[in-house]
């Protein structure tokens, strides 16, 4: 990841000398999580001020020279002005790359819980470190949105992706911290009763060593025990909130 990171880098300050103060990576990247060919690289870009329509079509320009080379991952972050970085306000819309595509004015990524993940585990590659910041009620507050999503679902989906998910939140909510998805399931197995090892292994092993061979030779069965876990984790984190 640091000679992606850097390639990024390079390419943004060769089409805006000067403008990029600051480089953060967070997500799975930050937290020695990164699985290639799954994970996007995820940042947050601080700009010297708001940017210009001139920095706007640069940045798109970079945007989508990066997003057709093969050998970097997506890219999957924002950019904040250096008068907005510091502030306790929430962010307002502006510039950012989803999934590799670059969007001149969204809200993606502006929220309390990633604030939180900015001062929780941001990897600094330029510019000062983060500033601690912590909204409890809105982070309280997305988190609980998040957890009615995972319970409203009527089939869980990608196993791993659920189970993880439904782990991260419950630990967030206990502890103010953002895991990475693998810490997360590493959680889950010794804080959840014995009987949730088989589908939290599995999800594990789908997200990291997904070549193994499954513990589920019945899809059918990965699934319902997925949507249990899921259903026992929602209700026990939603008691934290």
């Amino acid at each position: 990841m640091a000679d992606a990171s850097a390639r990024f880098l390079s390419a943004v300050d060769a089409a805006l000398p000067g403008r990029i103060l600051g480089l953060h990576v967070v997500g799975s990247a930050a937290l020695d999580d990164f699985v290639p060919g799954r994970c996007d690289l995820d940042f947050i870009g601080v700009t010297a001020d708001r940017s210009t329509d001139a920095d706007l079509a640069a940045l798109a320009e970079v945007h989508r020279a990066l997003a057709v080379d093969a050998a970097l991952p997506a890219l999957d972050g924002i950019y904040i002005s250096a008068g907005d970085w510091d502030g306790q306000a929430a962010w307002e819309p502006g510039p950012a790359a989803r999934a590799g595509c670059f969007e001149v004015r969204t809200g993606y990524r502006r929220r309390a819980v990633d604030r939180l993940a900015l001062s929780d585990h941001a990897l600094t590659l330029r510019g000062p470190a983060p500033p601690v910041w912590l909204d409890e009620a809105a982070v309280t507050g997305w988190a609980v949105g998040a957890l009615s999503d995972l319970r409203g679902r009527r089939d869980p989906g990608e196993a791993d992706e659920a189970v993880l998910g439904a782990c991260r939140l419950h630990y967030l909510l206990a502890t103010w911290r953002i895991p990475s998805k693998s810490a997360a399931g590493l959680y889950g197995l010794i804080t959840f009763e014995a009987r949730w090892r088989r589908i939290l292994d599995e999800s594990l092993r789908l997200r990291r060593s997904p070549g193994l061979p499954t513990l589920y030779p019945d899809e059918g069965e990965r699934r319902r025990d997925a949507g249990a876990f899921v259903e026992m984790a929602v209700a026990d984190a939603m008691s934290l909130a």
